[in-house]
């Protein structure tokens, strides 16, 4: 995983599976991001094969100190995870393409 900040945005780039076993890693890449107050994390997916229901909690809900929630959003995920973000009805955490923007 590596984490990128720039005007109070982070960028977390994943890669491999995001199940229970591996859920962990991006909880503490999110925890980090929050420790400097990012207002917006993008977390780019282009190299993550899949995702499990139970992980997607990790984007839905974020452990975080009190306050207001950073904005997430997920890019570039391969089509299973954007077939699981529409079956769970959380296709809204993705970014909009840029032609769409």
């Amino acid at each position: 995983m590596l984490l990128n900040r720039c005007n109070g945005r982070a960028t977390i780039f994943v890669e491999g599976e995001i199940d229970l076993a591996t859920v962990s890693g991006v909880r503490a890449a999110l925890a980090m991001c929050h420790a400097y107050d990012m207002t917006g994390i993008d977390v780019d997916l282009s190299a993550v094969p899949f995702c499990d229901a139970s992980s997607l909690n990790v984007f839905l809900a974020p452990e975080r100190p009190e306050g207001a929630a950073p904005d997430v959003r997920l890019h570039q995920p391969p089509p299973i995870v954007r077939r699981l973000l529409r079956i769970t009805g959380t296709e809204f955490l993705l970014a909009a393409a840029p032609h769409d923007q």
